[in-house]
């Protein structure tokens, strides 16, 4: 009797990322991810359970890629005004592709009627909760929520936006938040 195959969970979540960026996320099933990592179906859902739990994971991954970016940017205790202008700047700066891809697992996931606790712990520490208890806070909140709004326009809506329009949108931000 062999040896019980390991299967490498993160190899996994790479080649589920490859099959979205190629793809788009209507593509991503066990299936796809069984035959592409060429193991059988059954092993691949033993790792995730659910196709939602697949893509919490791929979103997780993302997230804790965007969260050392932030970090880096927002320094390590920083005020209100400068979490929010890192935001801006990961937000703003991200690549297209990344974005992209973490849109459509976004789209995919809330088309399964699934929540995501992982999206929702980030933004809930991002955003203070949306706590506002003076009107810099308040001011700051506007921001952040721009922010977004202007992300859910150009990539879950796909609102055709070049890329001179939303870095001018980034720089209003930008400006808005140092005011």
């Amino acid at each position: 009797m062999g040896r019980p195959r390991v299967i490498d969970r993160e190899r996994l979540i790479d080649l589920a990322e490859e099959i979205v960026s190629s793809s788009g996320a209507s593509a991503l099933s066990f299936g796809t991810l069984a035959a592409t990592a060429k193991l059988p179906k059954a092993s691949v859902q033993s790792v995730f359970c659910t196709r939602e739990a697949l893509i919490d994971a791929m979103l997780e991954r993302w997230l804790q890629a965007e969260t050392a970016r932030y970090q880096t940017i927002a320094g390590d205790t920083p005020t209100p005004q400068r979490r929010t202008q890192a935001h801006i700047e990961t937000l703003g700066t991200e690549s297209e592709e990344s974005v992209r891809r973490v849109a459509s697992l976004m789209t995919a996931l809330a088309g399964s009627d699934a929540q995501s606790e992982t999206v929702t712990e980030w933004y809930g520490s991002r955003s203070n909760e949306l706590e506002a208890f003076d009107d810099e806070e308040r001011r700051l909140r506007i921001a952040f929520l721009a922010a977004e709004g202007a992300f859910f326009i150009r990539h879950i809506v796909r609102y055709e936006m070049s890329n001179a329009l939303w870095d001018q949108i980034f720089d209003d931000l930008r400006s808005f938040v140092k005011s």
